[in-house]
């Protein structure tokens, strides 16, 4: 229920943001120091990855029907799911939007953690006399390093002066890397499950709030989740990952580091950038009017020279 509640609070968030930024302009929070620096930067990340079980207990009931018609149980028990929770570091570049109107920044990272849960099993297995006796079946997963590829659009609404929440919403591709995954306990009396798949791409949701600590330097703390697995498509339709008998959904908490890119220092003696015209100080125009100065200059010279021969 918690979860769920959760789940709820943080599309809802997202949603009323994104509406909120549809009026609200942003633009003056990122481009107030255009002058001193560029659009796009680099941004760090270092925060927490969940991977939740959704839910941490389900029944497993398995029974089938004999030639006679008869039904036979193959096990009859509960399921116990364990997600883990690990460090998450990550490294991208983003760059503001020109013209915001949905969305006023968009962002390209790279993370890496690491997955791993374990489910187990504990409850009544046939034997090879079709008896119910105590047994355990242990499903478990994990992998060396899990990468995160996403691709987000953010949008801020300013509460007061360099303090603003945000809204996200990003789609991402990730791949576990070395993943081991085992059945271990009789799985012949199991619904027989496929291995977790490797790669997936979900539709991420976030919320945020940030600060701008100083000029090109901002400091957020966003907590995003995966909405709708969309590759392989989860089960229930929603942001769950199925591993065997388990499902479960990854969450994130981090700390961002925004780091705007600056514009370098004008050099007199060459041509000024395209993008500071008013720094202009020996530009072509101002080349050509000293030329075309010293060109009359010579005419108005020779002129006088001839009036004083006659």
């Amino acid at each position: 229920m918690g979860r769920d509640f959760l789940n709820r609070a943080v599309l809802v968030a997202a949603t009323v943001l994104f509406s909120i930024g549809l009026t609200a302009q942003s633009a003056a929070l990122f481009d107030s120091e255009k002058t001193s620096f560029r659009r796009s930067g680099w941004t760090l990340s270092a925060g927490l990855h969940s991977f939740s079980a959704r839910p941490d207990s389900t029944d497993s009931f398995y029974p089938i029907v004999k030639s006679d018609g008869s039904l036979d149980t193959l096990h009859w028990g509960n399921w116990g799911h364990e997600g883990h929770r690990a460090l998450r570091l990550g490294i991208g570049f983003w760059q503001i939007a020109k013209r915001p109107v949905v969305w006023d920044r968009w962002s390209i990272e790279l993370h890496g953690t690491r997955n791993a849960a374990i489910s187990t099993f504990t409850g009544l297995v046939a034997d090879a006399d079709s008896v119910l006796v105590p047994n355990a079946m242990v499903d478990s997963g994990r992998s060396n390093l899990t990468t995160e590829f996403t691709f987000r659009l953010y949008r801020a609404f300013e509460i007061i002066p360099d303090f603003f929440i945000e809204g996200q919403l990003g789609v991402g591709w990730d791949r576990e890397w070395g993943g081991q995954f085992s059945r271990t306990g009789p799985d012949s009396m199991f619904v027989p499950r496929e291995q977790p798949v490797l790669d997936r791409i979900a539709l991420e949701l976030g919320v945020g709030a940030g600060v701008r600590t100083r000029s090109g330097r901002y400091l957020r703390i966003l907590a995003t989740y995966d909405a709708v697995q969309l590759s392989p498509f989860a089960e229930e339709g929603d942001g769950r990952v199925q591993w065997y008998s388990g499902q479960f959904q990854p969450w994130n908490l981090a700390l961002q580091w925004d780091l705007l890119r600056a514009k370098p220092e004008v050099d007199c003696a060459k041509p000024p950038a395209k993008d500071r015209p008013a720094e202009v100080l020996f530009g072509s125009d101002m080349e050509k009017a000293e030329k075309k100065r010293a060109k009359d200059q010579k005419k108005r010279a020779r002129k006088q020279r001839k009036r004083r021969r006659f």
